[in-house]
Formats: structure tokens, C-alpha cells, sequence
């Protein structure tokens, strides 16, 4: 009797907040990311997206120290990978997101900054910040759906990828 498969994937990484540490939930999404059968360009994106919301919870959510943590959850299934990228929540998310003006800022005439954000709106396809009025925290949500000839790497029954005859 075959039983139905749990598709779905749970990671949690904890890091501390502290800059340099974002490149290890940028390795272990990357890694989740090529199980689930993303395409390397995808992965490129998927990587600089959780470089970017890992940066700014360290940056503008949280104090810089190894006791402060950053949570950061991959749920895959199916069809997504949903990424939660938690900080303890100094200040608002953000409301709004807009296309910086590289060309003023370069000019001086525009405050440097916002990049990332836009960038992270630009590499998944939603993205959406949460704020938890319980405990203060607030969070970024990014959902990156699969294409449809993006399939898991474990896809196949035997683990083995199947030989053409």
C-alpha cells in the first residue's frame, strides 16, 4: 500500500546578528533551493535575495551582536519555497518600496540606500513585510514559485535520475 509522500519541507536557521553571517542562510537557501530543482540563474536570484533581507534585518532590525538572532524559514512544497526572514524589530517594516534613482544618488543629490529592498521585490515573485505586534518582531516574506520544469531533485522514485534507452 503506497502511502501519500509529505511534500513539504521545513528549514529554520538561526544566525546571529552580525554582518558576514547572511552569507550562511545564503548557502543554505541555496542548497534547499537546488533540492527543490531550481535553476541556477534561479538560485543566483533566490541567494541575493536572502543576502539582501538577511543585510537589513542585521543593518536596520535588530542591535549588531552574537546575542541577537536572526530567524530565517524555508518552507518548501510543491509549488514555492516561502522564505521568512525574522529580526526582533527595531522600528516599522517598511510601507512602500520604490525604484531608487541611481543617477542622484551618484549626483549626491539623493540619499544612498534602498537598494535592497527593491532588489529583493525585483528577484521573487512577492514580497511582503509582517509585523508581529505580539512580540514586536517583524518579518519579510519572499515566495519564489517553481516553473514548470523545475522539479525536485529527489523527484524520482529510485533518487537515480532516469536513462534514456
Amino acid at each position: 500500500m503506497n502511502e501519500p509522500r509529505h511534500t513539504r519541507r521545513v528549514v529554520e536557521l538561526k544566525i546571529p546578528s552580525e554582518l558576514g553571517y547572511e552569507k550562511v542562510a545564503r548557502e543554505a537557501v541555496a542548497t534547499v533551493a537546488g533540492r527543490l530543482g531550481f535553476s541556477a540563474e534561479r538560485i543566483a536570484d533566490i541567494k541575493l535575495a536572502v543576502a539582501e533581507a538577511c543585510t537589513n534585518a542585521i543593518a536596520h532590525g535588530s542591535p549588531p551582536d552574537s546575542l541577537t538572532t536572526i530567524v530565517v524559514i524555508l518552507t518548501a512544497d510543491e509549488k514555492k519555497l516561502e522564505i521568512l526572514v525574522k529580526d526582533p524589530g527595531f522600528g516599522s517594516p517598511p510601507t512602500d518600496v520604490t525604484v531608487p534613482d541611481i543617477h542622484k544618488m551618484v549626483a549626491g543629490k539623493a540619499k544612498p540606500g534602498g537598494m535592497g529592498l527593491y532588489i529583493i521585490h525585483e528577484l521573487v515573485d512577492k514580497a511582503t513585510f509582517i509585523k508581529n505586534h505580539e512580540d514586536g518582531s517583524n518579518s519579510l516574506q519572499m515566495i519564489i514559485y517553481r516553473m514548470d520544469d523545475e522539479a525536485p531533485a529527489d523527484s524520482n522514485s529510485s533518487g537515480q535520475e532516469e536513462k534514456s534507452q
